[in-house]
């Protein structure tokens, strides 16, 4: 009984924190508050402001928001039922992000939805070309610890990205990806993939 008082008390905590922050600083404020708070809250929070997350999902702590929206921050966030997320991962939310159910995503990991060029000078802003797409990670795949994905990929249902990975194209089904830039190294069947 006593903790639920406390919860109660904190969560109110946590609403006027990221309320306050949200209208002082901004969705970047927001942002990192929930990167802040409790694993206990930080589902709700990002639900509040925009996210849609499913069932049984867990996101470790220094949960790190790049580029949430202006009206709503985390819009761009869709986490499917049993998903894990762990610790230290970025986000960048410049497009969206899909995590599709029995997904996970080790520690240190960054998922980024845009990239930049300078084409020639780069003092220049009209000079400046971005390239956005989603990144989409299909049911039952895996990304190891410091994998890195780039705008556009998509990792294909049951695979896996082994850590420290880069992936700048997309994952077929069932394979097993590692090294920088990833490649295609074994099918999840056990067999070698041919090079």
């Amino acid at each position: 009984m006593i903790k639920k008082i406390f919860w109660s008390l904190e969560d109110l905590k946590w609403n006027i924190r990221c309320r306050y922050n949200y209208w002082l600083h901004g969705p970047y404020g927001l942002a990192k508050m929930v990167e802040a708070m409790p694993f206990k809250y930080r589902i709700k929070y990002l639900r509040k402001y925009g996210a849609e997350i499913g069932k049984r999902c867990i996101i470790d702590s220094g949960f790190k928001i790049h580029r949430p929206a202006r009206m709503k921050p985390f819009k761009n966030l869709t986490i499917g039922n049993d998903v894990y997320l762990g610790h230290n991962l970025l986000l960048d939310l410049t497009d969206k992000i899909i995590f599709e159910d029995n997904t996970a995503m080790g520690a240190n990991c960054q998922i980024w939805t845009h990239v930049g060029d300078y084409l020639e000078d780069q003092h220049d802003k009209s000079d400046y070309e971005e390239r956005i797409a989603p990144v989409i990670i299909k049911r039952g795949a895996v990304c190891y610890s410091s994998v890195i994905l780039n705008p556009g990929v998509v990792i294909g249902e049951r695979s896996r990205v082994f850590a420290m990975g880069m992936v700048n194209r997309s994952v077929p089904a069932n394979e097993i990806w590692a090294g920088i830039p990833s490649k295609s190294i074994k099918a999840r069947s056990g067999k070698l993939v041919a090079k």
